[in-house]
């Protein structure tokens, strides 16, 4: 065995047990669509309306139609949670390698862009989302771009 591929598995404590509570700001609201196996290379097009939960209304201010949006969501479409599900070896990816649904923790990051807002309501019209009706919203995030944070200060 060489040194870059040492066996570590032996030598690691179990993983911590960890609980904490996450409350969804809000629940999307989809079109039902009949359930297909999602291509490896897949661009979303679906539309939704995200409702933001009355506290969460004022996050909304700054936001306009165009802006694309990191949508954080929860999902769990077969209604269970994977315990430690991470396919891969002997040739296949592992679970961190795909956009595959069923992860160790069903956390979805979706990229969409504003259609329409409606501040008052807490609503907003979305395009690029391929999400199940109800799913709750745990978080939405400006789509910076990826390099904004890669730099070094200064540079």
């Amino acid at each position: 065995m060489t040194d870059s591929h040492l066996d570590l598995s032996a030598d690691r404590p179990p993983a911590p047990t960890v609980a904490f509570t996450i409350r969804p700001i809000g629940l999307v609201h989809a079109a039902s669509r009949k359930p297909a196996r999602i291509p490896k290379y897949f661009i979303p097009k679906g539309r939704a309306t995200l409702e933001l939960f009355h506290p969460y209304l004022a996050g909304l201010q700054g936001l306009y139609g165009g802006v694309e949006l990191w949508i954080v969501t929860y999902h769990a479409p077969s209604g269970r949670v994977p315990i430690d599900f991470c396919p891969g070896g002997d040739g296949v990816p592992g679970v961190f390698a795909t956009t595959s649904v069923e992860r160790p923790n069903p956390i979805e990051f979706l990229r969409a862009r504003v259609v329409a807002i409606n501040t008052e309501k807490g609503l907003l019209d979305v395009e690029g989302l391929e999400l199940e009706d109800g799913a709750p919203i745990l978080d939405i995030r400006p789509a910076n771009s990826p390099h904004h944070r890669l730099s070094k200060p200064g540079e």
